[in-house]
């Protein structure tokens, strides 16, 4: 009686690993883009998150409340400098300027950078960003803002923006074009 082994042989092996690795090679840049696109809508959302903090928190203690670019996150120093793409903080503000007062000031929240390539521009996209943005005892914002959140330079993906209008409502919006900054 003949009895056949139960198993692979090693061209059988060697064909599935081929295939294998011909599969992971293709699918690497679509995934490459699926964690950027990740990336950018969670910064984006996290920024989303501070505007939607200050504006209730501005109405809630009934007085100026700032968002200002920090790494506060990462020094652990409550100081207004740099761009957004080194995170950000949320404080009560009663001078209405770029100084965290130790008397008159509380930081309320502080929120981590974007990843290494990312960025934060201008509704254009050709310069980063890194002024004040004041929210009115009553909510309001007093001004018209559009900040891009941009991908490395090297992503073939488009940003995402974050708008503000005059009144204090902030929403996400989809740009269809990509950043241009030098």
């Amino acid at each position: 009686m003949y009895r056949s082994d139960r198993g692979w042989t090693l061209v059988e092996l060697m064909l599935v690993l081929v295939i294998l690795v011909s599969a992971l090679v293709l699918a690497s840049p679509l995934m490459q883009s699926v964690v950027q696109g990740n990336r950018l809508w969670g910064a984006s959302s996290r920024f989303l998150l501070a505007l939607s903090l200050a504006r209730s928190e501005a109405i809630l203690r009934n007085r100026t409340v700032s968002i200002c670019p920090s790494s506060l996150y990462r020094t652990r120093l409550a100081l207004c400098s740099g761009t957004y793409a080194d995170g950000w903080i949320v404080f009560t503000n009663a001078n209405r300027d770029r100084v965290i007062d130790g008397a008159t000031d509380t930081v309320l929240r502080g929120f981590e950078g974007l990843p290494p390539g990312y960025a934060v521009a201008n509704r254009d996209g050709t310069r980063r960003v890194s002024s004040l943005i004041n929210f009115n005892a009553d909510g309001t914002a007093n001004v018209n803002r559009t900040l891009r959140f941009c991908p490395p330079q090297s992503a073939a993906r488009a940003s995402i923006s974050v708008v503000l209008n005059m009144v204090g409502r902030a929403r996400l919006h989809h740009d269809a074009a990509a950043c241009s900054l030098d």
